[in-house]
């Protein structure tokens, strides 16, 4: 068969859009190629200071088993992304590729700016100088003949963007109380990308006393991917590797908590509650 993949970015921000072929319909697929579709997701964000954290996407493009890299999406889009956590994607583009396994994925980047709510504007394309950044496909993205597929780009934007106010920067963990503290900001992108078709999705609730923008992450690969509680205390991780898992939170009064284990599996959804209890 063959597959389509599909690549989207996720994370506390938004997505990219671009489409060169019918996104659904695996009928128009040529023999021996799939669909793929890349979304992009965030994770967290001192974002009620925060009302565009822009990233401008030139090229993505997906490495080979054979180390050929191919190209997936091409243009010129900025992308603001406030917005896409909790399980919200943006898609970046959807295109044939031939059938196959992909390992590593480069992403070329044109422009980066912040515009904070009171007004002031920070354009860091100088960091990003159309530079391309490569990581590792986790797991590896499978293309089938004449079949769909997905590949999730993770941006983490806390990482990604370091505000400067005060002599330091601010780090996970740390809550910005005035957006007058802000005096600067740094980009360096951070990403995790994935096959959404051979990950799992966690969802959930935080309890605590003042349980809105509760940061709450879990460790995947080594690496911690975050997300923010709604105003409810629900909260969505997406593109999570089967496995077992403990949930963590911390509220921006420093309680914290954790949850039991949970167990991931591919294309399953898992359910947990992280209690905090006030220091």
């Amino acid at each position: 068969m063959k597959k389509t993949i599909k690549i989207f970015m996720a994370l506390a921000m938004v997505t990219i859009l671009f489409t060169s072929c019918d996104d659904d319909d695996d009928t128009n697929i040529p023999d021996g190629q799939g669909k793929v579709k890349v979304t992009l997701t965030d994770a967290p964000f001192p974002f009620e200071f925060v009302t565009h954290a822009n990233v401008g996407v030139a090229k993505v493009e997906l490495k080979t088993n054979g180390g050929e890299y191919v190209v997936v999406y091409e243009g010129s889009a900025s992308y603001n992304m406030i917005g896409l956590t909790n399980g919200v994607t943006a898609e970046v583009g959807t295109t044939n590729i031939e059938a196959g396994s992909y390992v590593e994925a480069r992403v070329t980047l044109k422009s980066a700016s912040v515009n904070l709510s009171n007004g002031i504007v920070y354009n860091l394309d100088s960091d990003a100088k159309a530079n391309s950044y490569t990581v590792s496909i986790e797991p590896a993205l499978i293309v089938e003949e004449g079949v769909s597929s997905e590949v999730l780009f993770d941006l983490d934007v806390n990482e990604s963007f370091r505000f400067n106010g005060s002599g330091t920067g601010i780090g996970l963990f740390e809550w910005i109380t005035s957006v007058d503290w802000i005096k600067g900001c740094n980009f360096d992108p951070h990403f995790r990308v994935c096959d959404r078709d051979q990950t799992g999705e966690i969802t959930g609730m935080v309890k605590a006393s003042d349980v809105e923008n509760a940061q709450v992450y879990v460790t995947v690969g080594g690496e911690r991917i975050y997300t923010h509680a709604k105003a409810n205390g629900s909260f969505t991780f997406i593109g999570v590797n089967p496995g077992t898992y403990t949930v963590y939170a911390k509220t921006k009064h420093g309680d914290s908590a954790r949850s039991g284990e949970v167990t991931v599996t591919a294309g399953g959804t898992v359910n947990c509650t992280v209690e905090v209890e006030a220091n």
